[in-house]
């Protein structure tokens, strides 16, 4: 397959929300009194906080394999870069060449070097976590602390929520291209999870932080410019007191969301929601 249909394909299996026809994406947050400041940086700083894989629930999360390819172009393609890789370490081309060369013959070394080096990359990248819908009530409820938290409504064909790539839902274990392809496709095996995980419908922003091209962040969290927010809804079981506190924020803050209250339905599992004047 081409770089060129490699794309393509990529493009198919992980849209952007707003190509997928999506207007909207949601996220769901707890309203923790001990980590505030998050929730100060969202609503007045605009600061979209990313968490590196190692924290996020899926222990299989950004870790690919790397499958040793039987292609000897790909071969000399992967020497090739690790005498380049060995030249900006300070060799010279004929110390790299000897270096690489004397390391590929021992058995499993280079293999395992790479792995290393993948796992490495990937335990580095940022990610947030979207879904397409506000309804779900097990997000509600393992997301925001029993329906205690809150869920934000963000304009998915505003960048940088239009950033965000589709999840896709696989029996086949991500794995890693070496050496890492200049484009999106570097991002894949990030965008792939176990069929367990189907029914989150997720969409996710990525970022490497220091790297060029990425969307403006502080190494941290994504920066935004105040016209992301659509809506904000605020849990069943979030006490008053949070309530007040995150509408304060809100007002503070350069967002002008619609703030919505959530409420049982009396004669059905749904949730309804009932805006504030």
């Amino acid at each position: 397959m081409t770089e060129a249909q490699e794309l393509e394909k990529f493009n198919n299996d992980h849209p952007h929300p707003d190509i997928a026809g999506i207007e909207s994406l949601f996220k769901f947050s707890k309203f923790d009194v001990n980590h505030i400041e998050y929730l100060r940086d969202l609503f007045i700083e605009g600061k979209l906080y990313h968490s590196v894989p190692e924290y996020l629930n899926d222990p299989f999360e950004c870790r690919p394999y790397f499958n040793w390819p039987n292609n000897p172009s790909k071969v000399r393609d992967i020497r090739k870069h690790l005498i380049n890789v060995a030249m900006k370490n300070g060799h010279t081309r004929k110390s790299a060449e000897s270096l690489i060369s004397k390391n590929m013959r021992r058995k499993g070394f280079i293999q395992e070097t790479i792995y290393n080096s993948i796992q490495s990359t990937f335990s580095k990248i940022r990610i947030t976590s979207f879904t397409s819908k506000k309804e779900n009530l097990l997000f509600w409820s393992h997301y925001t602390d029993s329906h205690k938290g809150f869920c934000v409504e963000y304009d998915s064909t505003v960048f940088p929520i239009s950033y965000a790539f589709k999840v896709q839902y696989n029996d086949e274990y991500p794995e890693a291209n070496y050496p890492s392809p200049p484009n999106v496709l570097d991002f894949k095996p990030a965008l792939i999870k176990s069929r367990a995980w189907e029914y989150e419908e997720e969409y996710r922003i990525i970022f490497v932080p220091e790297t060029k091209r990425q969307p403006r962040n502080d190494g941290t969290s994504l920066l935004l410019n105040g016209k992301e927010m659509k809506n904000v809804y605020l849990g069943v079981n979030m006490p008053d007191d949070n309530k007040q506190t995150l509408v304060e924020m809100i007002e503070t803050g350069p967002f002008s969301p619609g703030i919505w209250d959530v409420s049982l339905s009396k004669s059905s599992f749904k949730l309804e929601f009932h805006e504030r004047k």
